[in-house]
């Protein structure tokens, strides 16, 4: 005959419930040693992917340094300054072009100053400019793709301050 008594219903739902909690903890412990492994794993998944990238970057930069040691050793066989000046701008070129072909860029200056592409290191108050008209670049920036790595500094044409009646103040 079962049993029916509040007390053996209660020890069959402590005993259900028990059972439960084990299986649950159980499947929560290889839930959590399985997510720990996958963060291993895209963690060397992501060096990998870098090292890579660095790998690939550098072999296209080898024939630009190769360049570089042949105009070093033709200097010291006697290249005129001339020579090597002309082969130092076609290096220059080569490297920018291995650069261009990977998404990193000089970043342009037109005619107006843009604050998310330039950085303002000096004013220049003149009438003969239109207000926020780049004068000078006083060094160059560069983007990677979309993304600024370094403000272009440069000079800014300010139109020089008025006084209430329109006269230019000292």
């Amino acid at each position: 005959m079962v049993e029916n008594t509040p007390e053996a219903v209660e020890e069959d739902l402590i005993e259900k419930l028990t059972k439960e909690k084990e299986q649950l903890t159980k499947y929560l412990r290889q839930l959590k040693a399985e997510f720990e492994n996958f963060k291993k794993d895209a963690l060397r998944d992501r060096e990998m992917i870098l090292k890579n990238a660095n790998e690939y970057l550098l072999t296209k930069l080898i024939p630009v340094l190769d360049d570089l040691e042949r105009a070093f050793n033709a200097v010291e066989q006697g290249a005129t300054f001339e020579d090597f000046y002309k082969g130092m701008k076609l290096i220059y070129k080569k490297l920018w072009r291995v650069l261009n072909d990977e998404g990193f860029f000089k970043i342009g200056v037109g005619q107006k100053f843009d604050p998310f592409e330039h950085e303002a290191v000096e004013r220049v108050e003149t009438e003969e400019k239109e207000e926020y008209d780049i004068l000078e670049v006083v060094e160059n920036g560069y983007k990677y793709h979309s993304k600024v790595l370094k403000p272009a500094k440069v000079k800014v044409a300010v139109k020089p301050p008025r006084g209430d009646d329109g006269a230019q103040t000292v």
